[in-house]
């Protein structure tokens, strides 16, 4: 009793446990405690007592196998406590006992071997297997489902695939022994009419398929498929998806899931429309969908970023380090960043810092009063869609733009997605260049960068790239200059005998041709070179090369190089200086249709290399300064 007051402890502050009945007492103690270590929400002492109180009068002796814990309420949050306490201890009760009275065609995603993923697998996560009604179709969903490490996403969707083959063969009333390729037309059916996306048909297609072919080898299922016909089967010549094209497939004149970079530079230069009320949530927004954006990562690999994320090499150049959200789930090759995104990072540390949020997470979720959790993927997603809304409204972007093949396209922004940023990413890569305009990133090295199983993936990038600059060629006379200035006709069908592609041109030196390139005279001085021929869409690239040779010549005339070594590179710039001024004589001399479409090339060539190594940089403490002159 309390001395003061006259009243018993457990009415105002404190829950006696000891005077519930065992093994009650120990149930609901065990999970109380269960939960509060979980972190997953705060415990509410009113509930924790007011369920004690209820115990006490209900005269139950224990609480395995109850239904939320033998009390019945209307309020959310308290049902919440109820189920999870209830949860825990009929788990806790299985592991000691070793009998689960469950319904075994309730299946519990956490009771499997799953896969490795950064989705969260709740508790309560199952799938309900009850609505089958042949026997050997959830015998075999069954072994399946336990046969191997299975995906979290894969588990649902073949039910639902088997579910609908189910309910087919119960309607048409065929027996096991008696199935056939009409049956499973009949199915296919379903399905196309059930689903109308084309992507969807074609997933539930292949859930069928890969477990009939895992069922016809397992062993633990010879019994029930030794007599299914093999006729009965997906046939892949006439069971084709019939649906749609989904969302992302909008432009129809798209052939690859592209997005041009002025979509994505339109979108992160209205990245401040974010405005979230408060300044920590706004300045989080931002930095997440620009890190994204910036590193090209997974949506699970983003979210699932370290705090301690970045790391420095011997010149002291940053890269971010992170962990691959596929199998093998290892680390990620280190990935250089631009000093921007670093500064990026390291500002919204600081911030993180000042608000006395201490996390093993770049992105931790504030959700929880205790565990130390990041966003889901989900989250990310969200954010990205309020911001195309505003941009919607606010900022539409309503010209046309280069698409993957070449051609003007209206971009739908609503097609975007977190994914597209990786897209968008990966195609930078595969877009720039050097000085001397040659590719930066090798495919194998772009494949590992990106975490690619298939080289086709990475190599889809490097086709768009071609495609892209074809169309601009295609759209122009086949005509190249020497570097005397020489107008040279060029026949498509027959240029690549006697040429080899050397940086920005050809050459049609003989021993070189003949040596595939490798036998230059002159050391790859193509501009020097009276066998170089040069086509007028390079002249961006010539201008770049003639830039880093003049800050050589200047690096060499500062450390006081020999006049030779002087005169050498001086001699370089004017020849590149000679090709360039004839490329502007020769634009200049064309008819007005030609020299506009030639302009126009010019003009998307340089911008894809331009955007190919540009850099971002934004404001994360905007909101907290604003903040601070609205209190003053």
């Amino acid at each position: 009793m309390d001395s003061e007051g006259r009243a018993a402890y457990a009415t105002s502050a404190s829950t006696p446990f000891a005077l519930l009945p065992e093994p009650l007492r120990w149930e609901y103690l065990y999970a109380v405690q269960r939960r509060d270590l979980s972190g997953v929400a705060h415990l509410a002492a009113f509930d924790v007592r007011g369920t004690y109180q209820h115990l006490r009068r209900s005269g139950e002796t224990t609480l395995v196998g109850a239904i939320a814990m033998h009390r019945k309420t209307t309020d959310r949050n308290l049902l919440g406590f109820l189920n999870e306490c209830q949860r825990i201890i009929d788990e806790a009760h299985r592991e000691w006992s070793g009998v689960d009275a469950r319904d075994p065609r309730v299946i519990f995603l956490r009771d499997l071997e799953l896969r490795k993923t950064s989705l969260r697998i709740g508790p309560n996560l199952k799938i309900d297997l009850r609505v089958i009604e042949h026997d050997w179709i959830f015998q075999t969903y069954d072994t399946w489902a336990k046969a191997g490490p299975r995906g979290p996403k894969e588990l649902p969707d073949v039910a639902i695939a088997w579910k609908i083959l189910d309910e087919v063969l119960a309607a048409r009333g065929v027996s096991k022994r008696e199935l056939g390729p009409s049956d499973m037309t009949a199915v296919v059916k379903e399905i196309r009419k059930r689903w109308p996306l084309e992507k969807t048909q074609t997933r539930r297609f292949s859930a069928i398929e890969k477990v009939m072919r895992f069922a016809r080898l397992e062993k633990r299922l010879e019994d029930i498929w030794g007599d299914v016909p093999t006729g009965f089967a997906i046939d892949r010549s006439k069971h084709l998806p019939s649906g749609v094209k989904g969302r992302n497939s909008s432009n129809d004149d798209e052939a690859f899931r592209f997005v041009p970079q002025p979509i994505v530079d339109w979108v992160m230069d209205h990245l401040s429309l974010i405005n979230r009320g408060d300044p920590y949530l706004t300045a989080e927004a931002r930095a997440l969908i620009y890190i994204h954006e910036r590193c090209g990562r997974r949506t699970g690999e983003t979210i699932g970023l370290e705090d301690d994320c970045i790391s420095y090499d011997a010149q002291g150049a940053p890269y971010l380090m992170w962990t691959q959200g596929k199998p093998p789930y290892t680390d990620g090759k280190r990935l250089p960043i631009h000093q921007e995104t670093h500064d990026v990072i390291r500002e919204w540390q600081a911030i993180k810092r000042d608000k006395g949020v201490k996390s093993k997470w770049l992105f931790p979720s504030r959700r929880y009063s205790k565990a130390d959790k990041t966003h889901t993927p989900y989250y990310l997603a969200v954010r990205l869609r309020e911001l195309l809304k505003l941009i919607t409204v606010h900022a539409p972007y309503d010209s046309p733009v280069v698409g993957s093949e070449g051609n003007l396209i209206h971009f739908d922004l609503s097609t975007i997605d977190p994914y597209s940023f990786r897209h968008a990413f990966a195609q930078r890569y595969a877009d720039a260049t050097d000085e001397a305009g040659r590719p930066t990133t090798p495919p194998d090295v772009l494949q590992e960068l990106m975490g690619h199983m298939s080289f086709n993936t990475t190599m889809g990038y490097y086709q768009v790239t071609v495609k892209r600059r074809r169309k601009a060629v295609d759209a122009l006379p086949a005509r190249r200059l020497s570097v005397t200035g020489e107008i040279v006709d060029v026949d498509r069908e027959r240029d690549a005998f006697g040429k080899v592609a050397v940086s920005l041109g050809h050459c049609s030196e003989p021993q070189n041709v003949a040596a595939n390139g490798h036998f230059c005279a002159l050391e790859h001085a193509c501009e020097s070179c009276p066998f170089f021929l040069v086509d007028p869409l390079e002249r961006d690239g010539m201008a770049a090369k003639r830039l880093h040779l003049r800050v050589k010549f200047e690096r060499a005339s500062v450390i006081q190089s020999p006049q030779h070594i002087l005169d050498h590179y001086a001699a370089r710039i004017q020849d590149y200086t000679s090709i360039i001024d004839g490329i502007d004589g020769y634009i200049e001399g064309l008819p007005e249709d030609e020299r506009k479409r030639i302009l126009t090339a010019l003009d998307d060539m340089a911008d894809v290399r331009k955007r190919a190594g540009a850099s971002r940089t934004i404001d994360l403490r905007e909101f907290f300064r604003r903040e601070d002159s609205d209190v003053a």
